[in-house]
């Protein structure tokens, strides 16, 4: 892969695809339906962790300086996480007195894509400040988290279907 190939497949073009399938979702559920908005809710809990997680997948292919390349992480995930989770609260608003907790909502869902990033970011520095091999950390660290994902998925999909998840 040349050079300019690698950086343009950076952590900005992982979140512009999150927030474009996100858009095909949005569109979808025009309309908005309860089941609409529960969608768009659990998108909410899930996207900011799955995007944070996916925009460290460049460094694998990341020429030059990692250390630059986590800087680029950093500061996309950031403004992502924000990006994606206001198209999706303002998706979901109802524009009416049954918004209430949207604004907490916002905050919290973004502390959640924060969290992950926080976490990522700490695990990668570390490697890069002591000069330890990262990439087959990195790789676990994300098979891991796709194990993880994938439960509570199944966990919330089985919890929709009887009522519970969203307090039914």
């Amino acid at each position: 892969m040349n050079r300019t190939a690698a950086l343009l497949l950076g952590p900005e073009l992982v979140w512009l695809l999150l927030l474009a399938m996100a858009g095909i979702v949005v569109s979808a559920n025009q309309p908005l339906t309860g089941a609409g908005r529960g969608t768009l809710v659990l998108m909410k809990l899930f996207l900011p962790s799955v995007g944070v997680m996916l925009a460290f997948v460049p460094l694998f292919w990341a020429p030059g300086s990692q250390s630059w390349f986590l800087g680029r992480i950093v500061f996309a995930s950031l403004v992502g996480v924000v990006g994606l989770i206001y198209f999706l609260s303002r998706a979901a608003s109802y524009d009416d007195s049954r918004n209430v907790g949207l604004t907490l909502g916002f905050v919290g869902f973004v502390f959640i894509g924060w969290t992950v990033l926080a976490l990522m970011g700490g695990v990668a520095t570390l490697f890069l400040l002591s000069h330890w091999p990262f990439l087959p950390v990195l790789t676990w660290i994300l098979i891991l988290f796709a194990l993880f994902m994938i439960a509570l998925w199944i966990i919330w999909t089985f919890n929709i279907g009887s009522g519970k998840a969203l307090g039914g």
